[in-house]
Parts: structure tokens; sequence; C-alpha cells
């Protein structure tokens, strides 16, 4: 074996052995990956980036025979993506702080909206003209949220 072919073998047999990074589509095959992920001391990818791989797949535009780019589909696969970005985002407890220092500005609205539309916001409805009492406290809390940021 010559010395260079020693000193590669060496340097790949010290290397710690390192578990390989969860792919996002990984947590689409196995629903109880995202619990479990969340809960290492040091998950890879961390929260903040998963959120932004699972919106950034959710809002990918789809291209038609005509090779025409169409808006994403709303189908199953984009709508539990976009579910993902908010159980992740709750697991973060809604950390404002957290989420505006590793979101960009797009990717905050776009984890916003979704938070509105599934708490049942009606959409087009002026936040200032709901009286916050009478909502659900999902849906108030989704609005505050919003506006907060």
């Amino acid at each position: 074996m010559s010395a260079e072919a020693a000193d590669r073998e060496a340097a790949t047999s010290s290397r710690p052995c390192t578990p390989p990074q969860t792919c996002w589509f990984e947590f689409l095959l196995e629903e109880s990956l995202l619990e479990k992920h969340l809960r290492k001391p040091c998950p890879d990818p961390a929260p903040v980036q998963l959120i932004v791989q699972f919106l950034e797949q959710a809002s990918k535009p789809s291209v038609n025979e005509q090779n025409q780019v169409q808006p994403p589909p709303d189908n199953k696969r984009n709508r539990i993506l976009k579910l993902l970005a908010l159980k992740v985002a709750a697991h973060l407890k809604w950390d404002l702080d957290i989420l505006e220092k590793s979101l960009s500005v797009p990717v905050l609205n776009m984890l916003l909206n979704e938070l509105l539309c599934i708490s049942k916001v009606p959409p087009g409805t002026k936040h200032v003209d709901m009286d916050l009492a009478t909502l659900p406290p999902t849906t108030a809390m989704a609005i505050l949220l919003y506006n907060r940021w």
C-alpha cells in the first residue's frame, strides 16, 4: 500500500461516525419521524431548516405539457408539507424571535398565512374588524401572532 493510500485509510477510519442527515421527504414517509427528530438534543437538520425545506417543497411550481409554469398544486403532498412546517413552528412554541432571526420574510409570511388558513380565519377578512373574544382560541391566537409579526 502506498503512503498516500495509507494516509487516506487512516483519515477515514479515525473519523467519528456521524449519522446521515434526515431528508425532508422522509418525514412524509414515516409519520412519527418528525417527533422523534425534534426530540433529539441537536437535530440535523435544525427545526428552522425543516420549516424552510417543507415550505419550499410545498410551494414549488409545476410545469404542464406546454412547458408553462403553473402554481403549486393543492394536493395531499403539499398540504402535508405545510402541516409539517406548522408542527415544527409549534414545537418552537411559535417563538417569533427565533422565527424572525432564522427565516426569510417570504418564508415567515408563508408560514403565518398557512397558520391563518388552518385556523379557519376567513381569507380577505380585515383582522381589525374581528371581535377576538367571539373566536375560538386557536383562531384568535393565529390572528394575534400574525399581527404581532
